[in-house]
């Protein structure tokens, strides 16, 4: 039997390594799960550690879901999330994490479990849980005492909260309080980005954008391939339908081709003349042939060994100046891929908005 569909709300949080990059991936992987729709985000705020001070100071969003899971089912996907994003639990409370997702919220469900605590049981005392939260839902109550969440922020005490990204922080103004929630602006740096709107500086390291159609794909893939320089590969992934011949058609105008482009079909590569040379590849189309075959053995007489780029043929396109590779499918293989190169991941179907996750993979 199919659960109706609940609202909930989940606090992102790291402070460690890349931190900006980790929001964004747990936000991505989260919106992608099986029974989560993403409604909302919040921007992103820096705020000082809580519980324990001698740590790096933490970036922090919240995400409005729509989920037909279980409020534990949920929690386990949330706790898979972290785990493959790198999260070690230690046994020292509050500590220093990559990434941490909590449940704050589950519609108006009071839970008590040895798991799991909703409302999330320090919800009322930490403005950075409650300053994100506000700034999507201003008039969410607490489910138990029906107290809107906008007085509580107002009880406590003052706390410093910073606007900004992970590489640039700007402070409130001397005397100015982080009781009250502050007007969304451009200073917040936002966490998801409506594809429409991107800012090429979001390009440098990561990015992650909502297209709410095809169009919208295409006018982000052009402008992300504005900033693109000769001899990089972006590496293109997501299920069928997902909208990566979108995505690549924009990036194709971005680099100043004036005809459509289309998927290779059977061939390596097509290449196509423009600003810069793109040589599109598909992974996709190296299982297929005139009579394709499933049998394992009928494809490993296809691949190629060693299993990387140039083995493949791609060696005269890599490290060109005048030129980028583009490849679809890359999740396929990506052994094959080394770095550095952009991973450009999508997710969607059908009618619905898709959420486009870029990253920059660079040599360890």
């Amino acid at each position: 039997m199919m659960r109706n569909e609940t609202t909930a709300y989940c606090l992102l949080g790291s402070n460690l390594g890349e931190r900006m990059t980790l929001l964004r991936r747990a936000g991505f992987a989260l919106a992608g799960a099986e029974g989560v729709e993403l409604v909302r985000a919040s921007g992103v705020y820096e705020t000082a550690p809580w519980g324990k001070m001698d740590q790096p100071a933490y970036l922090n969003a919240v995400l409005e879901l729509k989920t037909s899971l279980a409020p534990l089912d949920l929690l386990d996907c949330c706790q898979d999330i972290e785990r493959r994003l790198g999260r070690v639990r230690g046994p020292e409370r509050w500590a220093e994490r990559a990434i941490d997702l909590d449940i704050l919220l589950y519609g108006r469900e009071v839970i008590r479990s040895e798991r799991l605590v909703i409302p999330h049981e320090h919800l009322h005392d930490r403005a950075f849980a409650l300053v994100p939260l506000l700034e999507i839902a201003p008039d969410l109550r607490d489910p138990a005492s029906n107290r809107l969440y906008a007085e509580v922020l107002r009880g406590l005490d003052s706390q410093v909260l910073q606007e900004g990204s992970a590489d640039q922080t700007s402070r409130a103004p001397d005397g100015a309080s982080a009781a009250a929630p502050p007007a969304v602006s451009s200073g917040i740096s936002p966490l998801i980005a409506k594809a429409g709107s991107i800012a090429s500086p979001l390009f440098e390291t990561a990015f992650l954008a909502r297209s709410d159609s095809p169009e919208e794909t295409e006018d982000f893939a052009e402008a992300f391939a504005a900033g693109l320089k000769g001899g990089e590969v972006v590496a293109l992934a997501g299920n069928l339908g997902a909208g990566k011949t979108c995505f690549a058609r924009g990036l194709a105008r971005g680099l100043g081709i004036p005809g459509p482009i289309t998927s290779p079909s059977y061939v390596l590569v097509k290449s196509y003349e423009g600003r810069l040379t793109l040589h599109h590849a598909d992974f996709y189309r190296l299982e297929g042939s005139s009579t394709p075959s499933t049998s394992s053995t009928a494809r490993a007489e296809r691949l190629p060994e060693p299993l990387d780029l140039s083995s493949l043929g791609l060696e005269d396109y890599l490290d060109n100046p005048a030129a980028v590779v583009l490849i679809e499918w890359a999740d396929r293989y990506p052994q094959w891929l080394e770095p550095p190169f952009w991973l450009v991941e999508i997710t969607g179907a059908g009618m619905g908005p898709r959420l486009l996750l870029g990253r920059r993979i660079e040599l360890s």
